[in-house]
């Protein structure tokens, strides 16, 4: 079903570790303002200042990013590899204190359209990253991060042969710079039968974007473009120009992926929180009767203690217990097949609410068949809370982050921006490539898989 395809690669210019660790950086969309600026002090050439480049005197941020990219491919700071290739990729990351890990590898995915199922959504995407995207891509005609994709291996065929592969030495081995609680390795797989058999072995697979929508509907609009000029081009040319190049492979048909097999331990989804700003002053008592009509409310401090109330409780070690204690009541409630969410006001109030009936009884008949998609927290957050209970609060702007103290830590500021935290549970996989295979799509940032490739360590040039 899906098509993929081994490339050159555009690699950095080293083969030692401690380099390399210095030049990648997170992908682009979760990279805070200071740390670029501290991702900048790492080297003069880390790949930041290409995947979020700035304006300079005479020309704008995307054509500054091309100038750069140029200078450092004229330079040998980067430099195409001589063969076709695919690469196998393993990621280490500490998870409550031990280091676990998963492998991947990575490609050329040829661009579907979703109707195709060939490639699948999950997510709908904001407009304003996809225009970023687009303007970077059609500066530099080049992919300097990795489409996440998840694929069903389940009898391990591909599995093995990069376990093969990852019993020779890698070509880095490396913690980042950025963040010592990652790893990354990487290895080439050049052999042309190895190459072959893994064509074949995707052939029936689809792909499951779960990270870089945005990119990949980027790329998407901009093969569209290319293909509209070439078409014009080969109209000028006549006849003989297209029959010759039929079979012809377009490099922007492409985009750079990473193909990860879901049936592997360690692939998680963290939860994306809510935080909300409301256009006028709330009476977060009100919302409470609100809720309590479908939900089940409990307070924090009826549950652990304490009235947890002063600003003396919000000492670092208070915010980790607080966290502790959310994340524990949360966890248990999802094994117990329950759907609870975490409300975190302004005034420092905490309470849980837990929904009292299966949501297709308070929705009617009218979307039982829809049961699987109303039923995720998030669309119950979005659909049934947010647009229904509380729709006469209007919202002026929610913002998300995956960090629970980050939700503590924000709404307790004395002047925040924020009215309220909302806490809630990710979905599991099985359940978000369920919904992809029924073309439901989920609200924006419903998931946040963990932990992301790094930027920079394998590229794609389309014009090299």
């Amino acid at each position: 079903m899906v098509e993929i395809i081994p490339f050159k690669a555009l690699r950095f210019n080293t083969l030692k570790n401690e380099e390399i660790s210095r030049l990648v950086s997170p992908p682009y969309d979760i990279i805070s303002p200071s740390q670029k600026e501290e991702l900048k002090t790492f080297s003069e050439n880390n790949i930041v200042r290409l995947i979020l480049p700035e304006d300079e005197k005479d020309r704008d941020k995307y054509e500054s990013a091309k100038n750069t990219l140029n200078f450092w491919i004229g330079n040998n700071i980067l430099k195409l590899e001589s063969n076709e290739a695919f690469y196998v990729f393993e990621e280490s990351f500490i998870d409550n204190g031990k280091w676990k890990n998963f492998t991947a590898f990575i490609g050329l995915t040829k661009i579907e359209e979703y109707e195709s199922l060939k490639i699948l959504r999950h997510e709908y995407t904001l407009s304003k990253p996809k225009e970023d995207r687009l303007n970077l891509l059609r500066a530099a005609n080049t992919n300097f991060g990795l489409i996440y994709t998840l694929y069903n291996d389940q009898n391990k065929k591909i599995q093995e042969l990069l376990e093969h592969y990852k019993l020779s030495k890698p070509i880095y081995d490396f913690i980042p710079e950025y963040n010592n609680e990652l790893k990354f390795k990487i290895w080439k797989i050049a052999d042309e039968n190895d190459i072959k058999k893994v064509i074949d072995l995707m052939e029936n697979n689809n792909l499951l974007i779960a990270d870089g929508h945005h990119r990949y509907e980027t790329s998407r609009i901009f093969k569209h473009e290319v293909k509209e000029k070439r078409k014009n081009t080969e109209i000028n040319l006549g006849k003989t120009f297209i029959e010759a190049n039929q079979a012809f492979v377009y490099p922007e048909d492409y985009v750079l992926t990473m193909y990860v097999n879901f049936n592997q331990e360690n692939i998680k989804i963290l939860p994306t929180h809510r935080l909300i700003k409301f256009e006028n002053d709330i009476d977060f008592e009100k919302i409470k009767d609100e809720l309590h009509k479908y939900f089940y409310i409990e307070s924090y401090s009826a549950i652990f203690g304490g009235k947890f109330l002063k600003d003396s409780d919000f000492t670092s070690s208070k915010k980790d217990d607080a966290a502790f204690n959310i994340l524990d009541f949360m966890s248990k409630s999802k094994k117990n097949g329950k759907k609870s969410f975490c409300f975190y006001d302004k005034s420092k109030n905490i309470f849980f609410c837990t929904l009292k009936e299966k949501i297709n009884a308070l929705y009617g008949s009218s979307k039982e068949n829809d049961f699987e998609f109303e039923n995720l927290d998030v669309r119950i957050l979005h659909s049934f809370i947010l647009e229904e209970l509380l729709k006469k609060y209007k919202i002026k702007n929610i913002d998300f982050t995956h960090s629970l103290p980050e939700v503590i830590e924000k709404i307790t500021l004395k002047n925040t921006d924020y009215d309220l935290g909302i806490i809630l549970n990710a979905p599991e996989i099985k359940d978000v490539e369920s919904l992809s295979l029924k073309g439901k799509v989920m609200p924006q940032k419903s998931t946040y898989f963990y932990p992301k490739p790094c930027s920079g360590l394998i590229m794609y040039k389309m014009d090299l």
